[in-house]
Parts: structure tokens; C-alpha cells; sequence
């Protein structure tokens, strides 16, 4: 197949991607609550299994070192695939929901570096910010089918978990479908199965500290409005689709402005912007005086911050600019997926705790704090001029 051909391909497949995540998003909070009625506290414990395949990306990955990354992109939207149809034919069963947990979990966070990977090779040096914001509008627009779904079924007939998660199943097999017909031969050689260089210590930090902000909202964002302000999963599938929507527009955008301004000016604003989102989801109630418009404030500051992960893409493009080819680029962004999850595996168990002795304002205060130390991290970045510099940095 031509090389024209690949980039619409790879589209369709993150597209597909797309959808069986937003299903999956979407319900798995009010299907953890509505089965087994966990508290904040256990919630917060449970994310140290699910993001357990997250700290063992890299040496997934590197077992799969030998297979083209488009490969590893099947096995692993195949294996999400799997923990999605077992969520719905056994997860009610909590060991059963566990086990189908983590092998969702696993499939998920194999294939979060190969599209980044397939993304920016199938970029050129001076469009790499674009590039990544496309993909993610695209993401964006599977998202919005995915969540659209949900949003109508469970608005309709009601609840049906198993229904949803057999559709996320499918899902995913189409995206391994589009990804096995894909072939971009610069991605074929094989990867070193563990990539560790000093120049990427900064990189390293910034993932440590992702991990940390992302766990807090993938986590405790959702369970403030399920818990907080009675939220439904048709609820929570409704603000994920007007977020998805929104992104289909705004990750691009994003995009152009990595590639206009520079990394480093879009990550300070990221976390400049985002402990603002944590005020807000945080104290709502007490900025408003009133539930209802309280309820308001912090779905709006769910949306934003969904939003706000397209600009973490900017650190998949300052590393891109500090490696020296793609099979290094993939092995580094694994190794960044686990990086990041050493924070997210222990900060949601603390958090909870916190929010059970403290209360979820104090979480969330918490988060505020977080990402201003991201935004005085990202200062550290070298600006457009001392790049080459830093590409040239030790090893």
C-alpha cells in the first residue's frame, strides 16, 4: 500500500481508539460505584493495580521490541480489546473486574506510545506539534461517537455496563485491524528494549509530575461529580462528549501553537492554567454559595481539564527533538509512560485518604499546588534558541 495511504489509515485506527475509550471512560466510574458502592478511600486504592501495566509499559514494550511498532499498536488494542469484553461478560464479580482491570489497563497503556510514535513519523521537523494536534482531534472525534453512545443508550434504556463494554471491545478490534494494515517501513527496525540518557532527565521529571496531576483528575474528577453532585454515567458520557467536541477544534490549535511558541511556553501555561481548574473543581461550593450553580462550575472544570491534556503533548515534541531516531523516540516514550506512573500508582491511594480525614477540597488544593511546581519544572526547558544545545547535551 503507498505511503499516501498510511496517514489516513493511522487516522482511522486512533479514531477507532478513540470511541472504545470514550465508552470506557464514560461508565467506568458509575459501573465501580452502582456494583460495588466503593468509597473514596478504596477508589483511591484501586488505582494502584489498574495503573500497575502503565509501570510495566517499558518492559512491555520491550519484550515486543522486535515487532514493528504498528504491531505492537495490534497487540496492544487487542489486548484492551480482551479486558473490555471480560469487564462485560464477568465484571460484576469483583476478582473477575479486577483481573479484566489490569488486562484492559495493560492494552491501553501499550499502545499510548506507539501512537505518539507513529504520529510524529509520519511528521516532518517543522510540523510535529500540528502533526500530534491532528491525531488528537481525531482521537477527539472517536471520543465523541464513543461517548455519544453511551450518552443515548444509558439516556434511553438505562444502565447496561455490559452492553457498553462489549461495544468498547469492538471497538478496539477495528482499531487493531487498521493498525495490522498499516506500514510505514522506518518504524520496522528493531527498538533498544530500555533507553536511559541523561539528556532526558528533565523529561523524565516532567512525566513524574504528569503522572501526578493526571491520576488526581482521572481518578477523583470524576468521582467529586458522581459523589459530590449525584452525577449519572449519561452525565458524565455527556460532559466527555461536549469535551471531545470542543477538542476536535481546540487540540489542533494546540498544536500550531507548539509549533509557533515553543514547548516550553505551552507547558508553563498549562500549569498556570490548570491549578486555576483545580480551584474551581476544588471550592466551587464555596465560591458559588449554591449547589446548583456549584454543579456548573465543576463541570466546566471537568471539560477544561480535559481539554487541558492536549497540551501535554508538548513534551512528546520537545523529546522528539532531543532523540536521534524513531525506534529510540518509542523506547523513551515508554519508558516516560512508566516514569509517570511510579506517581500515579501512589499519589490516588494518598489523595484519598486525604479527601476521606480532609475532605476533596483539600485534594484538589492540593492539585493547585501540584501544577504550579509543573509550570516552575517546564521553566527549565531550553527555549527555541539553546535547542540545539540541549540536543547536544550529555548522554
Amino acid at each position: 500500500m503507498t505511503r499516501k495511504w498510511q496517514l489516513p489509515l493511522f487516522f482511522c485506527a486512533v479514531a477507532c481508539m478513540g470511541c472504545a475509550f470514550g465508552i470506557h471512560e464514560s461508565i467506568f466510574n458509575n459501573f465501580l460505584s452502582d456494583t460495588f458502592d466503593m468509597s473514596a478511600g478504596a477508589r483511591g486504592w484501586l488505582e494502584f493495580p489498574r495503573e500497575l501495566p502503565g509501570l510495566l509499559v517499558v518492559l512491555m514494550a520491550g519484550i515486543l521490541c522486535a515487532f514493528p511498532l504498528t504491531r505492537v499498536a495490534v497487540v496492544g488494542a487487542l489486548v484492551f480489546a480482551g479486558g473490555m469484553l471480560g469487564m462485560g461478560l464477568w465484571g460484576t464479580h469483583l476478582g473477575m473486574m479486577l483481573t479484566m482491570m489490569v488486562v484492559g489497563s495493560a492494552g491501553m497503556h501499550l499502545i499510548q506510545p506507539v501512537r505518539m510514535s507513529v504520529a510524529l513519523a509520519l511528521s516532518d521537523a517543522g510540523n510535529r506539534g500540528r502533526r500530534i494536534g491532528q491525531t488528537d482531534a481525531v482521537g477527539a472525534a472517536g471520543l465523541v461517537l464513543g461517548t455519544a453512545f453511551v450518552w443515548l443508550v444509558f439516556g434511553k434504556i438505562g444502565a447496561r455496563y455490559g452492553l457498553a463494554f462489549t461495544c468498547a471491545a469492538v471497538g478496539a478490534v477495528f482499531a487493531a485491524a487498521v493498525y495490522f494494515a498499516i506500514h510505514i517501513p522506518e518504524l520496522h527496525p528493531r527498538r533498544a528494549p530500555l533507553v536511559v540518557r541523561k539528556r532526558y532527565s528533565l523529561y523524565y521529571v516532567l512525566e513524574f509530575l504528569f503522572g501526578a496531576r493526571k491520576q488526581i483528575f482521572l481518578t477523583f474528577g470524576p468521582w467529586v461529580l458522581i459523589q459530590v453532585y449525584g452525577e449519572t454515567a449519561s452525565g458524565i458520557a455527556r460532559l466527555l462528549m461536549i469535551a471531545s467536541i470542543v477538542g476536535v477544534v481546540f487540540k489542533p490549535v494546540v498544536g500550531a501553537a507548539i509549533d509557533r511558541f515553543g514547548e516550553r511556553v505551552v507547558m508553563i501555561t498549562d500549569g498556570v492554567v490548570l491549578s486555576l481548574v483545580c480551584v474551581g473543581y476544588g471550592y466551587a461550593l464555596v465560591l458559588t454559595g449554591d449547589a446548583a450553580a456549584a454543579r456548573v462550575v465543576a463541570s466546566a472544570c471537568f471539560i477544561a481539564d480535559n481539554l487541558l491534556f492536549a497540551l501535554g503533548t508538548s513534551r512528546a515534541v520537545y523529546l522528539s527533538r532531543l532523540t536521534d531516531s524513531p525506534q529510540e523516540l518509542n523506547s523513551t516514550l515508554a519508558m516516560g509512560v512508566s516514569v509517570n506512573h511510579i506517581a500515579s500508582m501512589t499519589i490516588p491511594a494518598v489523595a484519598g485518604m486525604v479527601w476521606i480525614s480532609l475532605g476533596y477540597e483539600r485534594v484538589f488544593a492540593g492539585a493547585a499546588v501540584l501544577a504550579l511546581g509543573i509550570s516552575a519544572v517546564s521553566t527549565l526547558v531550553p527555549g527555541r534558541g539553546a535547542r540545539g544545545l540541549a540536543v547536544r547535551g550529555g548522554e
